[in-house]
């Protein structure tokens, strides 16, 4: 998916609360009117006039369809326009819009659509909460079965807009043009996957109002974190770039915390150490080079390494064998004034002990990184959209929380968020996850602030898996943040 204006970053993750938001405004339907014309003007602007089919729903949507109609046709548009459903049922400003409408109304099998050259999809927008009718299934079928292009207004019908769900079916469509901001319909998969670009109209809406209703939801990309990002001067030194340690898996279990350690050697440490189990220091000694391995017997030679005065962040979780030895390293290194990754086998040692979880993060600059399988581990009740699933694990953790998948999600206490859009299916291998709490552990050893850590570290684990493409897998991703740093430091120079 490409947003086509970029700037615009926020996203509302409520549907009812975008409802309410356009239902208290004065004068609704002068919004209607608004959203209508302005969405004609950007179909005019970025298509050829041509032969068009505009499909109206008996909804919001529908009128919003009726005001686009009309407005094309005062542009010299050839609109043909069709209501989906029952004409009785409009109501409201859609029954306003629809008597404003100048055009004959056709009946949809009535029409030749082998003249049709583009198609407008008016029909639900992000009103739906129930699966679409099999008569609805079959048109929306029909329509992306065609060779022309179909723009959604406001989202493609057939998505939930809550949570990106495909009630039924869901046409592809070349262009959606949304209003006031992105909704979480337009972000999460499946739904994104049947928009190819989307645009964000502004029709007057507070963005301060709409703050105080909704999170404060955003895209990840460069503009939210760019800022914050410390550069290499040139009189640093190993030390004062970052120290991070990685805490290594047991002796059958090295190859996550391996790459771990390499990834925020990366991403940005002046150095990097690994803290092995003496039984499994030899696999380290041979198998690192650049990285610093400490072995330890005992507990107490462990404590002695994860307190070194001069480690700045600690990632703990890659290979991780879970048991009540990982538990009390865990709870160790959170005891610790030093940054903490919690990954993996971090988070799956706390299954039905999420109290114990809970008060060892109490006050501690962590950041957690599970996918929703180990989400669900230590918080089964969640529910929601993997936004609002990641909030409130933020929330009831009191942390930063980087909900790993296809769409992540990096959540803070703070009730904001920012997502990371789905684009690396590739990703999805082997010490992938590893790499990427490597990488966020770096940042964190070079001072970067933790909620900009956690989302810069995801975008740069992404953009990794971007330009890598087909037949990555994870031990290819460090060698790649090369690239994309250069490519990142140049642009803000």
């Amino acid at each position: 998916m490409k947003i086509i204006n970029k700037s615009d970053s926020y996203i509302i993750a409520n549907k009812l609360n975008t409802i309410n938001i356009e239902n208290s405004c004065k004068d609704s339907f002068n919004l209607m009117e608004k959203a209508g014309k302005l969405a004609a003007q950007t179909i005019d602007s970025l298509y050829s006039k041509r032969k068009t089919l505009i499909l109206c729903g008996v909804g919001g949507n529908g009128g919003d369809g009726f005001i686009i109609a009309q407005e094309l046709t005062n542009k010299g548009w050839d609109i043909i326009a069709t209501i989906i459903g029952d004409k009785k049922a409009i109501k409201g400003d859609s029954r306003k819009a629809l008597n404003k409408l100048k055009l004959k109304l056709f009946n949809f099998n009535d029409i030749n659509l082998d003249k049709t050259k583009l198609f407008i999809d008016a029909i639900y927008g992000i009103g739906l909460s129930r699966k679409i009718l099999k008569k609805e299934c079959i048109i929306l079928n029909t329509i992306d079965n065609h060779t022309a292009p179909i723009i959604a207004i406001d989202i493609p019908s057939g998505i939930d807009c809550n949570n990106g769900k495909i009630l039924g079916f869901a046409a592809f469509c070349d262009l959606t043009i949304t209003f006031s901001t992105l909704k979480t319909g337009h972000i999460l998969l499946p739904g994104s996957e049947k928009i190819n670009k989307i645009k964000v109209v502004d029709i007057g809406i507070s963005r301060d109002f709409i703050n105080k209703i909704e999170p404060n939801i955003k895209i990840n990309n460069k503009n939210q974190w760019a800022k914050e990002i410390n550069w290499p001067k040139i009189d640093d030194h190993k030390y004062s770039r970052g120290y991070s340690l990685v805490i290594g898996g047991p002796k059958k279990m090295t190859g996550a915390s391996r790459l771990a350690a390499i990834s925020a050697q990366r991403a940005g440490s002046g150095i990097v150490a690994l803290a092995s189990e003496k039984e499994a220091e030899e696999i380290y000694f041979i198998s690192l080079t650049s990285q610093v391995v400490k072995s330890y017997k005992n507990i107490k030679e462990y404590n002695a390494i994860i307190n070194e005065s001069r480690i700045d962040s600690i990632v703990i979780g890659p290979g991780l064998d879970i048991s009540t030895k990982s538990i009390l390293k865990i709870k160790s290194a959170l005891k610790t004034n030093k940054r903490i990754v919690l990954d993996a086998g971090a988070i799956s040692c706390f299954k039905d002990k999420l109290g114990i979880l809970i008060k060892a993060l109490s006050g501690k600059d962590a950041i957690i990184t599970p996918h929703e399988g180990e989400l669900k581990s230590i918080l089964p009740n969640l529910s929601g959209s993997l936004i609002s699933k990641a909030l409130k694990a933020a929330k009831i953790l009191d942390t930063i929380v980087v909900l790993k998948g296809a769409t992540t999600v990096i959540a803070s206490p703070n009730n904001e968020a920012l997502v990371n859009p789905a684009g690396a299916k590739w990703l999805s291998t082997a010490g992938s996850g590893d790499v990427l709490a490597g990488i966020i552990g770096g940042l964190l050893s070079n001072k970067m602030k933790t909620y900009y850590a956690a989302a810069y570290g995801v975008w740069l684990h992404s953009e990794a898996g971007k330009y890598l493409g087909a037949g990555l897998i994870a031990e290819d991703i460090p060698k790649t943040l090369t690239k994309i740093l250069k490519k990142i430091e140049k642009t803000n120079i």
